[in-house]
């Protein structure tokens, strides 16, 4: 792995902390607008309390917009730097597959917290088009994002511990023995007509 490579990487762990952790500030700051019994908004919080969540909640948000933007940019210039083997490495093709699979919900998602943090700019009166939004976000595709945000964490348990890898000692061995079990050999007979023309 060459210098640019591990930039690249250390800044998409860099960002990746801070975009996860940001993530799951969010879900708590969110969890006081909910009802924990089942899946409704709370009609009797205080004015004063409801105006401070949605004010973290938009911060939150933005924090959340611009660390994932680092961490896609950050993935893609590692991804096309780091050139790392694929047959030796498949569990590094499994974290790019859980990565960049959910990039369109990202993008999508990213553009409701966008939407969100514009309306609260404006101060409404009334914050029903904000929980609208919110709930929106939570819900988009029945709990997608939820799906996504569990790949997220599972590309760090593979990453960490490397399943399926494969030294090239074993390549090696894997590709004789494909060798031997599916190549053709011929051997020629003394009848064989082939034997005779390839002895004049």
């Amino acid at each position: 792995m060459n210098k640019k490579a591990k930039f690249w990487l250390a800044l998409l762990v860099l960002a990746a902390v801070v975009w996860l952790g940001a993530i799951n500030i969010r879900g708590l700051i969110g969890n006081d607008l909910l009802n924990y019994d089942e899946f409704s908004f709370r009609t009797s919080i205080p004015p004063d309390e409801e105006n401070w969540i949605f004010r973290m909640l938009s911060h939150t948000s933005l924090v959340i917009l611009g660390a994932y933007i680092v961490v896609l940019f950050s993935a893609i210039m590692f991804v096309s730097k780091a050139r790392i083997n694929l047959r030796e490495n498949p569990w590094y093709l499994m974290c790019c597959i859980l990565f960049f699979a959910f990039v369109p919900i990202e993008i999508y998602t990213s553009y409701l917290d966008v939407k969100f943090y514009l309306l609260y700019l404006t101060n409404p009166p009334v914050h029903d088009e904000l929980l609208k939004i919110f709930g929106e976000r939570i819900g988009f595709l029945k709990g997608v994002p939820w799906i996504a945000l569990f790949s997220y964490y599972s590309i760090i348990f593979i990453a960490a511990f490397q399943p399926m890898k494969k030294s090239l000692r074993k390549l090696a061995e894997e590709k004789k023995i494909y060798r031997e079990e599916y190549s053709y050999k011929y051997f020629m007979h003394d009848d064989d007509d082939l034997k005779h023309e390839y002895l004049k």
